[in-house]
């Protein structure tokens, strides 16, 4: 039995695709903070008798020793083969009325979060010669955006660690991917709060992002998908 671990699955995408990979036979372990939405989640998957099963996971990103002993559990009921980075944090505040604390929420978790897990998957992955990463990062990854400096810099250094982890990886036969989408239709967006240009009539929905992971999960080990950037018509980058 292999494990995709999605992180940030609690909600939006990491939710929709925790659904949809268990409803396709998958064992997908269900990771972000929010334990009670974790096990609700869990627990519809069990009672509408999907042939796979979600695995609730409450871990704090920004805790290296929780996500090890999390991992390390995991690896117990089989072998993570698939990493799926897509917890996010974002405030769209002017920088310099951002509090430090706010600023800490948003590198931790999106950026030194990401390094944490995918540090404590890959030890596993290594010997095994095998494994796919995907990392949802965001259009903020690629450009600078006003109102969301802090979230723009953790993104540019998701894209920047996910590149020279793919040239690391390469060798040991294992996969990283970058997404960097556009605007999402899920609770982390504000649409009165819209720091991308042009007529936010449009956002890309969490079941077309869920569609392209799928399409990237689905295919041979030999094919390379770097980065792949998509956002809305309207929106352009």
């Amino acid at each position: 039995m292999s494990i995709t671990l999605i992180t940030g699955a609690s909600r939006g995408v990491g939710e929709a695709l925790a659904w949809k990979l268990a409803g396709e036979g998958h064992t997908v372990a269900a990771l972000a903070r929010s334990g009670e939405a974790l096990q609700a989640l869990a627990e519809k998957a069990e009672s509408e008798s999907l042939s796979g099963v979600i695995i609730p996971c409450a871990v704090d990103l920004r805790d290296p020793h929780a996500i090890s002993q999390c991992v390390g559990a995991l690896e117990k009921r089989g072998p993570i083969e698939t990493l799926i980075n897509n917890a996010a944090v974002v405030e769209n505040i002017p920088f310099a009325e951002q509090s430090v604390t706010q600023i800490e929420a948003i590198v931790d978790s999106n950026l030194k979060g990401t390094l944490f897990c995918t540090h404590a998957v890959i030890q596993k992955m290594i010997p095994r010669r095998a494994g796919k990463i995907i990392n949802v990062s965001s259009v903020a990854g690629l450009r600078g955006i006003s109102g969301q400096v802090s979230y723009c810099a953790s993104k540019h250094g998701m894209v920047g660690f996910a590149d020279a982890l793919t040239q690391e990886l390469i060798p040991h036969n294992i996969q990283v991917a970058t997404i960097c989408p556009g605007a999402i239709d899920t609770p982390l967006w504000d649409p009165e709060k819209n720091p991308y240009p042009g007529d936010i009539g449009k956002t890309l929905q969490p079941s077309e992002l869920v569609e392209l992971i799928s399409y990237i999960l689905a295919q041979p080990d030999h094919s390379i998908f770097k980065r792949i950037v998509v956002f809305p018509s309207n929106e352009w980058h």
